[in-house]
């Protein structure tokens, strides 16, 4: 029952990923934004690559901000990183490329890798997309092919997932005959 649970949200997200996939894009320039970290106290190991921020943690990149109650940031010698976010409740927003719509999530813990390119967001997680929204224990996000998973747990409403999406707006206006005339 579970896996059928499961394989449904990964086909809904699926459906409103391919439905969104030209817009539904995190903001492109933020990339090439500066990083802006502040904290209550922060520390740097360079032999190992681990940089650890804690108290009050706002990670800002142009339109993407991470609160958090610690971040974690470890880089190895090809420059690769992995960022785990922790706290009483990990939130984030993003606008999305091209649109004046947001992405939003939060959870207890907000892990991230920028080989796999995988957020996992573990402990009551929810992401809205828009007037979409996916609830569940642990949620997965592939950044490249937009593709999430949600499973539940036994203290996340019930041992269910959650998802509500909207439907896509109808076209209203009159058909056009084929001699580009309206009925």
């Amino acid at each position: 029952m579970k896996n059928n649970c499961r394989r449904f949200i990964r086909l809904a997200w699926l459906a409103l990923g391919l439905c969104a996939i030209q817009t539904a894009h995190a903001e492109k320039a933020d990339r090439d934004k500066p990083i802006e970290i502040s904290a209550d106290r922060g520390n740097l190991d360079q032999l190992k690559g681990v940089t650890v921020w804690q108290g009050n943690v706002v990670i800002i990149q142009g339109t993407l901000k991470l609160n958090a109650d610690r971040a974690t940031v470890t880089q190895d010698k090809q420059g690769n990183q992995t960022m785990q976010a922790t706290g009483r409740q990990v939130n984030f927003r993003q606008k999305m490329d091209g649109k004046n719509e947001w992405i939003e999530g939060q959870a207890n813990q907000l892990d991230y890798n920028t080989v796999t390119h995988v957020a996992v967001l573990t402990g009551n997680a929810r992401v809205k997309r828009g007037s979409d929204l996916v609830i569940g224990n642990v949620i997965t996000y592939n950044t490249e092919t937009e593709m999430y998973e949600v499973s539940s747990g036994a203290s996340s409403n019930g041992g269910r997932v959650t998802a509500i999406i909207q439907p896509r707006p109808r076209d209203n206006s009159p058909a056009k005959k084929t001699d580009g005339s309206t009925p």
